[in-house]
């Protein structure tokens, strides 16, 4: 199969923008930050510098200084066992670079930050103002002495010790396909939007240029089950127990539009059954750590593939991943479910509207969760191809070993199609057919939550299938320059 060099061959030339939404339900106790999609280049992070093995920057993994702490061995351990799935995870964001990030605020008083919501790691990383590299100089920097709550942090082995000097702390030293940074132990106030929990995070000390200093996101907020160094380092774990003020739920829920240029935002402490057009489906997390679960197979226009019976009463294994842009699989799985697809032994192909594409099904707790194929695959014609023939590609990725048996990564074609809610509490995941209908922004903020944040949708700039450069975003005075500047164009 010619996987991929073609793939990463189309999906290299793709750029997206993603669009805000604001809730319109009124419900305490949660929080919902409106997220917003940017693609740019690779953001894939190194194992470290003497294994050469690449992770990904979504799944940030370190080093420590002091390697003789208990806290360093197992975290050292914890990279040996999830190094093949972050592989993964990078390979994902290098063919098709593809995030979706909001804010979030640290300190007293509060300095904001944009960061990517991840499900798939476990810190919230933040540059810090000891930081003098030219990456740092381009995004805002957490300020320790300007917070009145901001507390020093020795060692991740006690998390709650402060840290009587700069010398007497635990360093991480992360690297990255393309660069490197180093980060402390912080503890301050951390907020999404009003609400706030005392919980510990990394400060980036030191930041190469690549992949930090052109990225429009300043940093790292992990959501995943137990990937930190310690119950205090997550994030949603002690805002679900400690906020102020309560949150309703120990969940978070997650809703992004049908395109990229739809809404997308992410709810802190509640679901919204607005964003749904059928009841949620629990299942338990099979293997913590990721939001890992089982499903019983996959159905393509109604009809059993059986692809799941041979793995016997583990079934297929699925992980539900917001730093994943592809759908991934192992590839004897993978291949077969592309064929029956109508795309042969490829990814992608040639296609005309004489090209039917069928209905694929995931049978999720008893139930099928049905995508369309505009959820599943793109659709694209460029310059150099034949009037009524376009490109057709499958948003899959065949994969190797993940260190976690065989297992599919569901990343944001799963999670347009379907809303997403993770109950850290019990353990489980609910899943639901997404309500796309009247995704239309709003100018004001709703009463639904505790605060609401506005965000923008950005496409750095870069060549797309159109030959388009400029950078594009669904911010009001961006809007109204391009306009302003297709205008011009169109008359001069």
């Amino acid at each position: 199969m010619m996987w991929s060099a073609k793939l990463w061959c189309f999906c290299a030339c793709l750029a997206t923008v993603g669009a805000i939404r604001i809730s319109n339900e009124k419900r305490s106790g949660s929080v919902t930050v409106r997220l917003h999609a940017a693609r740019g280049g690779s953001f894939a992070a190194q194992w470290d510098r003497q294994s050469k093995q690449r992770l990904s920057l979504l799944g940030v993994q370190h080093t420590k200084g002091r390697l003789g702490s208990a806290a360093a061995r197992r975290m050292m351990q914890r990279l040996e066992d999830e190094k093949a799935l972050h592989e993964i995870r990078a390979q994902s964001q290098r063919l098709h670079a593809l995030q979706y990030y909001g804010e979030v605020s640290v300190g007293t008083p509060p300095q904001s930050f944009k960061v990517i919501f991840d499900t798939g790691s476990g810190h919230l990383l933040v540059p810090s103002a000891t930081c003098d590299s030219p990456a740092c100089s381009k995004h805002p920097r957490f300020f320790e002495n300007r917070s009145s709550t901001s507390i020093p942090i020795a060692w991740a082995d006690d998390p709650l010790k402060r840290a009587e000097s700069d010398d007497d702390r635990d360093t991480q030293v992360m690297s990255f396909a393309m660069g490197d940074c180093v980060g402390q132990y912080v503890r301050d106030r951390v907020c999404l939007g009003l609400a706030c929990a005392d919980a510990d995070f990394v400060g980036m000390t030191e930041e190469s240029n690549n992949p930090f200093l052109n990225a429009e996101w300043d940093g790292v907020l992990g959501l995943g089950q137990s990937l930190s160094d310690a119950a205090q380092f997550n994030v949603f774990g002690v805002l679900a127990a400690n906020a102020t003020p309560r949150l309703h739920r120990p969940v978070f829920s997650v809703f992004l539009g049908q395109h990229i240029e739809d809404g997308a935002e992410i709810t802190f402490g509640d679901y919204h059954e607005s964003r749904m057009v059928s009841e949620l489906t629990w299942v338990n997390v099979s293997q913590e750590g990721y939001w890992q679960f089982q499903f019983a197979d996959f159905f393509v226009d109604g009809k059993s593939t059986g692809l799941c019976k041979k793995y016997g009463k583990r079934q297929c294994q699925a992980v539900l991943d917001t730093g994943s842009s592809l759908m991934m699989g192992p590839e004897k799985d993978v291949g077969p479910l592309i064929t029956m697809l109508g795309f042969g032994h490829d990814t992608q192909m040639n296609c005309t509207d004489a090209n039917k594409f069928p209905k694929l099904a995931f049978m999720i707790g008893g139930k099928k969760m049905e995508m369309q194929p505009e959820d599943y695959m793109d659709r694209s014609h460029s310059d150099n191809q034949k009037e009524g023939v376009d490109l057709c590609w499958a948003h899959f990725m065949p994969i190797g070993d993940t260190g976690r048996g065989p297992i599919f990564v569901l990343g944001m074609p799963f999670l347009r199609a379907f809303y997403t809610v993770y109950d850290v509490q019990a353990k489980r995941i609910g899943v639901a057919k997404a309500n796309h209908a009247n995704q239309a922004s709003s100018d004001e903020p709703s009463a639904a939550t505790p605060a609401e944040v506005p965000l923008v949708a950005v496409r750095p700039a870069g060549d797309d299938l159109g030959g388009d450069s400029k950078r594009l975003s669904n911010e009001k005075t961006k809007v109204k320059e391009v306009a302003k500047s297709a205008l011009a164009k169109k008359h001069s």
